[in-house]
């Protein structure tokens, strides 16, 4: 497997270019309750929802986070990679710490990811409808959300996040922070989709022939070692390409690329 980003770059084009270029917002530690909710409350009606666990920062991201990076971590396991979140971080090139809204899709390039962009208008409604239609055929989508009430209301968002489901609350995020939550176009405290307008649906990889993408889970991690379990979305015909066991340790400081085939 590649160790460096240029190594892995496929030539995938940009789709466009993004006029509010932010940094990642930071989780609040005090009066933020409506970010401690993990999950839906039993009333709240889920349409469709991806199984994607939710991940935090990791232990080396710094002061500023690593949001964005963290979303592409999720979202790449369903596309069956590994891929560190310093790794990321590099892939992207940004000149901040951390990844902006323009460093997000050069990240998902050098990756060898497929991706379509939102091209609606600002607000919430047609927002939502794009992201449920890619949640509905199983793409998860990196969204741009606002932390109320922002330090920066100049910026057009304050965090990324991964869209993963959707529901009568509104959207389903996994927040960055290790946790999921309902997150719809709301004014008070907490992430709000108002305005929304960032959105990068992952639509796949470049694939050999006659493959399909693997899945990955997360079993345990350590800064050395990454556990995983790997398996095939297509299900008994298909075979792991790299012909490995169904759970794997491989290195947590370099990507690794998993793919199905069939025998």
């Amino acid at each position: 497997m590649p160790t460096d980003a240029t190594a892995m770059r496929r030539s995938i084009a940009c789709a466009c270019a993004f006029g509010f270029v932010v940094a990642c917002g930071r989780r609040p530690l005090e009066g933020g309750a409506e970010l401690a909710v993990a999950e839906s409350s039993s009333a709240t009606v889920t349409t469709a929802a991806l199984p994607i666990p939710a991940r935090s920062h990791a232990p080396a991201a710094p002061p500023e986070g690593w949001c964005g990076e963290t979303a592409i971590q999720e979202g790449l396991l369903t596309l069956g990679v590994w891929a560190p979140q310093r790794f990321i971080n590099t892939a992207g090139k940004p000149v901040h710490p951390d990844l902006y809204s323009s460093d997000i899709p050069v990240a998902l390039t050098a990756l060898g990811v497929r991706y379509a962009v939102y091209g609606g208008g600002k607000g919430f409604e047609a927002f939502a409808r794009w992201a449920s239609k890619a949640v509905d055929e199983g793409d998860p989508v990196i969204a741009g959300v606002k932390i109320l009430p922002t330090q920066h209301p100049e910026w057009g968002l304050d965090h990324f996040v991964l869209v993963v489901g959707h529901g009568d609350e509104g959207l389903l995020v996994n927040t960055t922070w290790g946790s999921r939550r309902w997150v719809a176009d709301t004014t008070h405290e907490g992430l709000s989709f108002r305005n929304a307008f960032y959105g990068i649906r992952l639509v796949g990889l470049t694939l050999p022939p006659r493959s399909q993408q693997a899945r990955l889970a997360v079993l345990e991690e350590s800064a050395a070692l990454v556990k995983l379990r790997i398996t095939c979305a297509a299900g008994a015909p298909f075979l792991q390409e790299r012909r490995v066991e169904p759970e794997l340790a491989v290195d947590a400081r370099q990507p690794a690329r998993f793919s199905c085939r069939e025998p």
